[in-house]
């Protein structure tokens, strides 16, 4: 017993003294980092963050807040929605359950005092989209909703356990995903009277448009027979095209997904066709040349005349999105507003048979729902912000003024010694720089410097500007010009001994507004020709939406929860209620249990062998 006694007292002191050292050394790390920061700070990150304390404490700033807020609204009493959501994947030996929906806080903000005002208004219940799906699937037919990428992956097991199934399968969270896109979508085609002006999502905008980015090989929606409508692989591609933002430029004429500007062209020309003739710079002509090889030759969605230059597409693509959002709407109309049993599955073509949607199938629903979203966004300039609490990313310090260095001959290498996260950055600084206050952030920066990034050639030994590179992908980048990004602080107190998290924002660019408040910075990549992005080359002068979008939400930070700290209080509310249903619904799912139980496969075994005569 004593021996057993002294090694166990040997583990507990290793672990002990194996914390306490990491602990240490972590200390170190972060004071030397603080020191690479303050220097770094001096040199260029001051230029680069934005004191909204000093804007918003000016009363003549304030007052020229709220003219561009009546301005961009056309009113100073501005109605909103925070939307968040809640999942569930309740696993029994033989069949899955899932659980996926969205809560929406509505209210309405009022600019007539000084700090402004909110007013929350009760939810409706004929606008709820919360969904419960009780799908039993056994494991033969869970199979064949697994997601496409791990059927790929050489190293996923031939044979799967049902554990393994459940975990691989991610439906649920894929189901509560599009409950929210759908849930921000229908409110902003709701009548103008009732629509919000200003949609808030807890989700990283960017990051849903990112992973609804790709290629349609593997969705299998193209077996369906949606209401006697079908989708084709050219309807898909197509619909990933968008959003569609002539006056932005949306989407770029570059070097990569040429076609998708072949297309935009068609739609805002209102034609089947694009003739080259009518593009005089160079570098265009062969972009659009290259989509239209594309789009011909790969994709067979129209006929292409290299002699003429013209290329027609077989159907008019207004007629597809048209179509696609039809059958999306349709769909979601059924799953979340119906709650349709039948919601989950779709009808074979020619065939009486349904089957389950993939997870891949839902993705492209989400893709789907995102550009229908922007797109209304744009159509009734509704401010569109997504607030994402946690992130290890570092595309502001790292991408973007990592850039910044490559383009203004600044030391790189010195700049990539800090190799902290963004969020880390920023709940560092105002202990290190006296100067900074809440509310502060960031300036905001272009969506597109979640791929562009600097990479050393070794060949030419010089830093240059490529995207990321993804397996049979090759190099990517995200568009440009469409979100812009930053960080914000909204609470710490005056002694600076309590202090919120840094949070991420996501907002939707518009027309007229941040294109004229912007710079274009033209970045030079080997793969992509170049790009250009809008651009802030001063935290002297946010943009007017900036300010708009900051103030808004400086607004709605009310501190009134200690978990929610430097957090708009609506998306708590949202969270409240997301979370909420979930425990609804968990002792249903739970429950569904019993009707399984009462009647076991064992049974319908029998039944099948005591159907053969012998």
């Amino acid at each position: 017993m004593s021996s057993n006694t002294s090694e166990i007292s040997k583990i507990y002191t290793q672990y002990h003294n194996s914390l306490k050292s990491s602990q240490t050394e972590f200390h170190e790390k972060t004071k030397h980092f603080a020191g690479l920061l303050g220097k770094r700070y001096e040199e260029l990150l001051k230029n680069h963050v934005v004191q909204y304390k000093n804007i918003f404490d000016d009363q003549i700033q304030r007052i020229e807040i709220k003219r561009l807020v009546e301005n961009f609204f056309e009113s100073s009493r501005i109605q909103f929605v925070a939307i968040d959501g809640s999942c569930l994947k309740h696993e029994s030996p033989n069949f899955v359950s899932f659980y996926g929906g969205a809560y929406g806080s509505k209210g309405t903000i009022s600019l007539t005092s000084p700090k402004g005002e909110i007013e929350y208004t009760r939810w409706e219940l004929n606008k709820d989209v919360s969904m419960v799906a009780f799908v039993p699937i056994p494991p033969e037919m869970m199979s064949a909703a697994i997601d496409e990428e791990t059927r790929e992956n050489e190293e996923a097991p031939e044979v799967l356990t049902d554990n393994e199934i459940a975990e691989f399968s991610s439906l649920h969270t894929r189901i509560m995903q599009l409950a929210e896109v759908y849930l921000a979508y229908s409110m902003a085609r709701s009548p103008t009277a009732e629509a919000p002006k200003l949609i808030m999502m807890d989700n990283t905008l960017c990051g849903i448009l990112a992973s609804t980015s790709f290629s349609p090989s593997n969705v299998r929606l193209v077996d369906g027979d949606f209401e006697g409508e079908r989708l084709t692989m050219v309807d898909m591609q197509l619909a990933l095209s968008h959003p569609f933002n002539e006056q932005l430029g949306i989407p770029a004429s570059k070097n990569f997904q040429p076609h998708f500007r072949v297309i935009a062209e068609a739609h805002w020309k209102e034609s089947r066709s694009v003739d080259l003739k009518c593009y005089s710079d160079p570098e265009s002509q062969k972009n659009l040349r290259n989509g239209m090889t594309y789009l011909s030759e790969k994709l067979d969605a129209g006929i292409f005349d290299k002699s003429s230059g013209v290329f027609t597409f077989h159907t008019d693509p207004r007629l597809t999105w048209m179509k696609v959002k039809r059958i999306f709407e349709n769909i979601c109309e059924k799953l979340f507003r119906e709650k349709d049993p039948k919601g989950l599955t779709y009808k074979i073509k020619e065939e009486s048979r349904r089957e389950f949607f993939r997870p891949r199938d839902i993705q492209f629903l989400i893709g789907v729902g995102i550009r229908c979203l922007i797109e209304e966004c744009w159509k009734k300039r509704i401010l569109l912000i997504g607030v994402v609490k946690d992130s290890f990313s570092q595309y502001y310090y790292r991408n973007y003024l990592g850039t910044f260095c490559v383009l203004n001959n600044l030391d790189v290498y010195n700049h990539l010694r800090i190799p902290l996260t963004d969020r880390t950055i920023v709940e560092m600084l105002p202990y290190i720089q006296s100067e900074i206050n809440s509310p502060w952030g960031t300036v905001e920066y272009d969506s597109s410097f979640m791929t562009l990034h600097p990479q050393y050639d070794e060949n030419h030994k010089k830093w240059k500007i490529n995207g990321y590179a993804i397996l049979g992908l090759g190099e990517t980048t995200r568009p440009e010009k469409l979100f812009f990004r930053s960080l914000v602080q909204f609470f710490m107190n005056d002694e600076k001994s309590l202090a919120a998290h840094a949070i991420f924002i996501d907002r939707l660019v518009y027309p007229g507004w941040d294109d004229k408040d912007s710079k274009t910075l033209t970045i030079p990549t080997d793969f992509f020709g170049n790009i250009n992005v809008f651009y802030h080359d001063s935290a002297n002068s946010p943009s007017r939406l900036q300010k708009i979008s900051m103030y808004l939400l400086t607004v709605l930070v009310r501190n009134h929860f200690p978990e929610a700290i430097g957090y708009p209080d609506p998306l708590h509310q949202a969270d409240w209620g997301a979370k909420s249903l979930r425990r609804r619904v968990t002792g249903l799912l739970e429950s569904s249990e019993w009707a399984f139980r009462a009647n076991p496969r064992e049974k319908t075994f029998r039944e099948i062998r005591d159907s053969f005569k012998r």
